[in-house]
């Protein structure tokens, strides 16, 4: 759509629904959430033949009736802490307390996080927001190494007006595949070279986010690579910003014997690379707990002014303390909480294994990893065979014929809905290659194989209708 059509299209919207500018755009273009509530809201289980499987969503659900049964032993309501404002919404006393020890000991934190540095948020979603809201005005940017969560975007440009920019690495000295990324010499050439190109746009770049463990890529960034990040953020006093929600989802990987481990900024001596009021670390319960619905996130920083901005809008993002409380209980009990992770990543390696199994059986191509719930798998032999035939640089997103790699990756896409099971295009997470998919793998096993097989029947379809249009061509 052209800048005149959206224009027009927001007019429309603002005169039918009275709204503001900002709400017509949301509306017709940021929601998220609503197209996806049908199928979302009708998920696979032997209960229900006919949902539809859903592995497009990093949710993990292999303890789910653990986590149930704990918070069922820990509903107990104290009036005086759950039923007042109590502490107010920067996080609730029982909770901060935890999360500092958490990460003191968990994540191997250098300086001591004490709770009066941690700003409790419902999700990390609220907690990306309000930090660009707090560091960044309105069309200002933060750098993303590419490819990236795409949940970033909604985080920084629903309400905020953050723009995101891109970190490319095509075309920059020692980049030849995926691997790659996860160098500091070829990541301090490329965030220089986006930071240039970014302020030669206009654009007044504030922070430099990552996640690490990495999303969509299932990988650790060594330390080199974090020190590289945080020097670079030094350097141009740029907010360093690590989204860490997978740091307890790593799991052994046989194909890996020597992974990057994962390493918290927190755990990092960086005190002559940055300011260290720069320096701020999310983490969440979402992905580690097996918690989506719980909405409980983190903000770690030892910047006061951050902590009172967002305090300053905390009230529009309050989560329930006796939720809160819940989640403290669960940081506070070492036995279960060791046990919990243990049996996780068992689950979550055995998972992995059928998974990557039976791709490698039907000799589909993947990216292996170690740490998060889904795997990137490479589809680009679905993509038009004269096409990929030409390379790698034939399917980017530089090319001249983008809209037919668009079309194709939406066809797969439907495809697969089709046949009752989502998966996530590999564009949404701004990749510089079409072909490649997200798919999740932390399902119940039988929910997996039921997904793995419909996708299997979903991707002979799509690669017969290509060679049909192909014959007709």
């Amino acid at each position: 759509m052209d800048n005149t059509t959206e224009k027009q299209s927001i007019e429309e919207a603002k005169s039918t629904y009275h709204l503001s500018s900002r709400g017509a755009c949301n509306a017709l273009f940021r929601d998220v959430w609503g197209p996806r509530e049908k199928s979302m809201g009708n998920p696979w289980s032997q209960n229900n033949l006919s949902g539809t499987v859903i592995l497009r969503l990093a949710e993990n659900s292999l303890l789910h009736d653990e986590v149930a049964d704990f918070i069922k032993t820990q509903i107990n309501v104290q009036p005086i802490n759950h039923l007042t404002y109590s502490t107010g919404p920067r996080g609730s006393r029982s909770l901060r307390s935890a999360a500092a020890a958490f990460l003191n000991n968990d994540l191997g934190a250098i300086q001591t996080i004490t709770a009066d540095e941690i700003f409790v948020t419902p999700g990390l979603a609220s907690a990306i927001d309000g930090l660009a809201w707090s560091i960044c005005g309105d069309g200002d940017g933060i750098l993303v190494p590419r490819p990236f969560y795409n949940g970033f975007t909604v985080d920084l440009l629903n309400r905020s007006n953050v723009q995101i920019v891109g970190v490319t690495y095509q075309y920059i000295e020692g980049y030849f595949d995926l691997d790659d990324l996860f160098r500091p010499d070829v990541n301090a050439k490329a965030l220089e070279r986006a930071l240039q190109r970014a302020r030669n746009d206009g654009i007044n770049v504030k922070a430099l986010m990552i996640s690490n463990p990495h999303n969509p890529l299932g990988r650790c960034y060594p330390a080199e690579t974090l020190k590289e990040f945080i020097s670079f953020c030094g350097r141009n006093q740029l907010h360093f910003i690590s989204d860490e929600i997978y740091a307890k989802s790593l799991f052994a990987n046989p194909t890996l014997p020597s992974p990057a481990p994962f390493i918290s900024t927190l755990a990092l001596d960086y005190g002559e690379l940055i300011d260290p009021s720069l320096v701020h670390i999310l983490y969440g319960a979402s992905k580690d707990f097996c918690a989506n619905g719980m909405r409980l996130g983190l903000v770690c920083t030892k910047n006061k002014g951050i902590i009172a901005a967002m305090s300053s809008i905390g009230i529009f993002s309050w989560t329930p303390h006796m939720l809160q409380d819940i989640w403290a209980a669960m940081l506070e009990d070492k036995q279960w909480l060791d046990t919990f992770m243990a049996k996780k990543a068992d689950l979550m390696a055995e998972n992995y294994r059928v998974t990557t199994s039976f791709l490698a059986d039907r000799n589909i191509k993947y990216y292996e990893m170690n740490a998060g719930l889904f795997i990137w798998v490479d589809l680009r032999h679905l993509f038009r065979p004269e096409l990929a035939s030409q390379g790698s640089g034939a399917l980017g997103v530089r090319t001249p014929i983008v809209e037919i790699h668009k079309a194709r990756e939406l066809e797969i896409i439907e495809t697969c809905t089709k046949n009752g099971v989502l998966i996530a295009p590999g564009s949404v997470y701004l990749p510089e290659e079409y072909g490649w998919f997200r798919i999740t793998f932390t399902l119940q096993q039988v929910a997996l194989k039921e997904g793995l097989d419909r996708l299997w029947k979903s991707l002979q379809e799509a690669e017969l209708d290509d060679l049909g249009g192909q014959n007709q061509g």
